[in-house]
């Protein structure tokens, strides 16, 4: 139990110290925490919520994959670099189109994609693609221009992208990690000297 528990802590280490080597700084959540401003506007916790689930991951890739086949952890590796290649530019895709930064105070707010019956009857042709202008004569409120259905049904979205991408990334370099731990270290070779380079004490 105690050595299972000190190879997780040798993982967590590891992957800690790859995200500081990818973000160049030391970050206290791996990944996310330097990813902030790309996180979704809601929830509020999403970063410490992705955290959770980074752990979470990495847990489940050190209990299934620590003793598995080099072919299973490498299939494990590719299926998830594979999945964090597509879903990542879906998410960006869709972050840049349903989500707005309120100028004023810079709080970010996520959009719908079904306009209310008041929004179609004003901007009829431009529904639901309202942009800032749109919003400005709102004062900002997403559900008056854009029904709370839809608005949450964004949301949810965002949200399940994003852990996505995260799952993906962890699973990925967690399952690296595993088998890299794992693999015995090559013992380092002693230089021997040469009997013609030692010195000699003078006299």
């Amino acid at each position: 139990m105690a050595r299972g528990i000190d190879d997780f802590k040798r993982l967590l280490a590891e992957f800690r110290g790859l995200s500081t080597w990818a973000v160049g700084s030391a970050v206290t959540v791996p990944f996310a925490a330097a990813l902030v401003d790309l996180s979704p506007p809601w929830p509020k916790g999403a970063v410490l919520t992705t955290a959770v689930v980074e752990l979470l991951v990495l847990a489940l890739v050190f209990q299934f994959l620590r003793r598995a086949r080099k072919s299973l952890i490498n299939g494990t590796l590719a299926v998830s670099a594979l999945v964090l290649a597509v879903v990542s530019p879906i998410y960006l895709l869709q972050l840049s189109l349903y989500s707005y930064e309120v100028p004023t105070t810079r709080e970010r707010f996520v959009k719908g994609d079904e306009c209310t019956p008041d929004a179609k009857r004003v901007f009829a042709d431009r529904c639901p693609d309202l942009g800032l202008d749109e919003l400005r004569t709102a004062e900002y409120s997403a559900e008056r221009l854009w029904t709370r259905r839809s608005v949450a049904s964004i949301r949810v979205r965002l949200v399940l992208l994003w852990s996505a991408s995260f799952v993906a990334l962890s699973a990925a370099l967690g399952s690296f990690l595993v088998y890299q731990l794992r693999a015995p270290r090559r013992p380092r070779r002693k230089v021997r000297k040469s009997p013609g380079l030692t010195s000699s004490e003078p006299g």
